[in-house]
């Protein structure tokens, strides 16, 4: 939670204390088996800086799209789309580093705006950037654009060692894929590449096939992953991070009605997001990892402890009821539909149809075909009300 917070002038002066507040699930320094829920609270808000651009959309943020979607977005900060909502993530993933056991994980930076470390400088990356060159040149190169009221984004190469096979699933569950999902969902971050990346497409296959010997990989041009699976080298993959959307330089923009504005912003912001977004790669990295050797260890047949049975049958209970939610959600567009339509209301051919179905899929399945309809009909009623 600390190397998530502001701790280089580049970076916005807004100061959160991020501390956390145990509303559940905790007694006397141990977890009671109840759900865990935490707050952090946002202490230094400051929603009226924002009162300028109610009805403004500001270029590079979520705004325009978002208000394209919902026909509303909250301009006080970005809401969800803020990088506030980041520190759940971290939270998330300290929770649950016992499971990942000796993997380990380091970042490095490659790149910020067109600044690139010396390849030979072997200078410890043990700083806000991971910068594994002149930290003192980068700063000054990051002042030079702060005074200019720009940003810059860069790139952070994540290695991971340690790592078991095996972990993946062929074509929808990816590992590669689901990590690839899980960087793109943070909000700057805006590219992916596995590997020697960019270089791949221009290379030859003799060059980039990762060639085999009994005592293991004889290079990692591919970076760990093939086939969606782990294959016991090590994971490399480079994160593309955007530059900060929020900039002191005059930009073109539209309102809500439709008018063209010139925008200029002022407040709080970053010149680079590179020191605050390494946790949350990090913290993103932990819990696809998490999510893959759980996965592996419950196809394998692995003994795995009652609570996280437990949690397999919580997570299959909450898929049941979205299902309900949505199923709802569905056929009240029906009535609708029939409404306007003069069409009957209750349809017992189709209901025989489900019920029907219920039943083969039922037995296909080696479940109960009485069982399965009572409960199908149990959710028409649902569905009805």
């Amino acid at each position: 939670m600390s190397r998530r917070k502001p701790s280089t002038p580049f970076e916005t002066s807004r100061i959160e204390p991020d501390e956390l507040e145990f509303i559940s699930g905790v007694h006397e320094g141990k977890t009671t088996g109840t759900p865990l829920c935490i707050i952090i609270r946002n202490k230094n808000a400051q929603s009226r800086d924002y009162e300028s651009l109610k009805d403004l959309f500001r270029p590079g943020h979520a705004d325009f799209a978002w208000f394209s979607k919902y026909g509303i977005y909250d301009y006080r900060g970005g809401g969800r789309a803020s990088g506030r909502e980041t520190l759940a993530r971290i939270v998330a993933a300290t929770l649950h580093e016992s499971i990942l056991k000796d993997i380990r994980i380091e970042i490095v930076c490659t790149q910020i705006g067109d600044l690139v470390p010396d390849p030979t400088n072997s200078e410890n990356t043990d700083n806000s950037y991971h910068w594994p060159g002149n930290v003192p040149a980068l700063e000054q190169y990051l002042e030079t654009m702060k005074a200019s009221g720009d940003s810059v984004g860069g790139i952070v190469r994540v290695t991971i060692s340690n790592v078991p096979k095996g972990l993946g699933d062929p074509v929808f569950e990816k590992l590669s894929a689901n990590l690839a999902k899980a960087m793109l969902s943070i909000g700057s971050v805006k590219g992916i590449m596995f590997g020697d990346g960019l270089d791949l497409a221009r290379r030859k296959g003799s060059e980039v096939n990762d060639q085999i010997s009994l005592t293991g990989f004889l290079s990692n041009h591919l970076g760990g992953i093939n086939g969606g699976i782990t294959s016991g080298n090590d994971i490399t993959f480079d994160v593309i991070v955007r530059p900060v959307s929020s900039i002191s330089i005059p930009q073109q923009t539209i309102d809500k009605g439709g008018s063209e504005h010139t925008l200029n912003l002022s407040g709080r912001f970053d010149t680079c997001h590179i020191p605050r977004i390494i946790p949350v790669i990090e913290a993103m990295t932990k819990l696809t990892l998490c999510d893959a050797i759980q996965h592996q260890a419950l196809i394998a047949g692995i003994p795995t402890e009652l609570h996280q049975l437990r949690e397999a049958l919580d997570k299959i209970d909450e898929d049941i009821i979205d299902c309900l939610y949505r199923r709802k959600a569905i056929v009240n567009k029906v009535k609708q539909f029939k409404v306007q339509n003069n069409i009957e209301l209750i349809d017992i051919k189709r209901e025989q149809e489900i019920h029907q179905r219920t039943r083969k899929l039922a037995a296909e399945s080696d479940l109960d075909p009485d069982l399965a309809c009572e409960i199908i009909k149990k959710v028409l009623q649902i569905c009805r009300i």
